[in-house]
């Protein structure tokens, strides 16, 4: 079964299935929820119209917004942009930020206690639109707030992380169930080539710009991921060079004498490798060693993740090329890249769809458990398990248990709930 034809067969269980139907309306609410996450929480007005100048606070990229003359309101001044008496002002549902403290509702305030508001040095009682609705943390955090930008985080490691991962297990398990150990032929001069090639690569990522690698993963985000982008395209076209190189020198030379290259030998000994390390023991350590980055998390979960989707690649590529529609294709000589992308991958990714949306979960499950011991995202970032962790010691603070945890099941189980329906569909 083909792309095309999972995706009809999943809008037609979609129309009968009315609980896979919710699971799905449910997960497109967690993901407008997290492209909204500054609409929806903020500690600053979305409008605020003062002494006639229409200001958006929220929206502006600007570290201070000039007000009239010298009078300026800096970004940070919190709760003071609602004690200004202005003209108009607007804020979101949720008017605090993931990192707003509130002093006068710490520590650790449940949503039906009574909640304070602090004006002019005079605690008054809380507005309702000013309201903690799930409560606050210890250091007067607004739950609601945080779990509205968690949603991102957990989001976005999942989706990313398993992105990578997708793109080099799709890549190694199709070229070790394809090629198998028999179907590759080089030659000696070639092998030398590469060889030089590995060395070369690894010399000039990993020795001479290993200060700005470094330095990369210190800074996380964009930088990062460029930087990681950058160092695979010098492997990929230098080993790509000089394996033309040595192809070309053999053929010149009249090498006869070649031997079968074992692609799937080296692809099954390093997922073999990787699978028998603890991966979230692994991630802590790297996480130890490099500065807590929210991107570092998403890239060390996806080049961890990638085993899975390679074994299962490998396994349909294995079956798959013995099917006649291959064999025809090798017949009117249509070349290996070409079977590999076009014949083979569009019917046998449905089925690596279902270990991808599993893998989603996985990475969901373990940013909440890295951020509820502390590591692999930034202390001043606030994610569901950082809000789980501030109950760690407070069990009596049962809202920053139930809430948090509750997002975590249900983004968790909707993963699992899509990807078991989708392999029923590719049975």
């Amino acid at each position: 079964m083909n792309i095309k034809h999972t995706y009809i067969s999943f809008k037609v269980l979609l129309k009968k299935n009315r609980a896979l139907k919710i699971c799905v309306r449910i997960f497109f609410v967690f993901v407008l929820v997290a492209a909204l996450a500054p609409v929806l929480a903020n500690d600053r007005p979305l409008v605020f119209k003062y002494k006639g100048n229409w200001l958006f606070p929220a929206f502006s990229l600007k570290h201070q917004q000039i007000i009239s003359g010298n009078e300026t309101l800096n970004y940070n001044m919190g709760n003071d942009w609602k004690l200004l008496n202005a003209e108009f002002k607007l804020f979101a549902p949720c008017a605090y930020s993931p990192n707003t403290i509130d002093a006068a509702n710490a520590p650790r305030v449940s949503p039906f206690d009574q909640q304070t508001f602090s004006l002019n040095t005079e605690n008054i009682a809380m507005p309702l639109q000013f309201r903690h609705w799930l409560g606050t943390t210890q250091n007067g955090n607004d739950v609601l707030s945080g779990i509205i930008h968690g949603t991102r985080i957990s989001l976005s490691v999942g989706i990313f992380s398993m992105l990578i991962a997708s793109l080099i297990g799709i890549f190694l398990g199709a070229c070790a169930g394809y090629f198998e150990n028999n179907m590759i032929k080089i030659g000696y001069i070639q092998l030398l080539f590469l060889m030089i090639g590995i060395f070369c690569s690894y010399f000039y990522v990993f020795v001479i710009k290993a200060e700005q690698l470094s330095a990369s993963f210190q800074t996380g985000g964009l930088v990062l991921f460029i930087r990681l982008l950058f160092s695979g395209s010098v492997f990929y076209l230098t080993l790509t060079y000089l394996w033309h190189c040595g192809l070309y020198i053999d053929r010149k030379l009249n090498t006869s004498h070649k031997f079968n290259f074992p692609v799937d030998t080296i692809v099954s000994r390093v997922i073999e490798v990787l699978n028998s390390i603890p991966a979230l023991l692994l991630i802590i350590a790297i996480s130890a060693l490099a500065k807590p980055s929210y991107s570092l998390l998403i890239v060390i979960i996806g080049f961890l993740s990638w085993t899975t989707v390679a074994r299962l690649t490998r396994a349909e590529y294995l079956k798959t090329k013995q099917f006649d529609y291959v064999t025809s294709s090798k017949a009117i000589g249509m070349s290996d890249r070409g079977i590999i992308l076009k014949q083979i991958l569009p019917n046998v990714f449905p089925i690596l769809l279902v270990q991808i949306i599993f893998g989603m979960a996985g990475a969901v499950l373990i940013e909440a458990s890295l951020s509820f011991i502390g590591v692999g995202i930034p202390s001043n970032t606030v994610s569901w398990g950082s809000l789980l962790n501030e109950a760690r010691d407070h069990f009596s603070a049962w809202w920053l248990v139930v809430f948090p945890g509750l997002c975590v099941f249900v983004l968790i189980f909707i993963y699992n709930r899509i990807a078991t329906e989708l392999s029923k569909i590719n049975k």
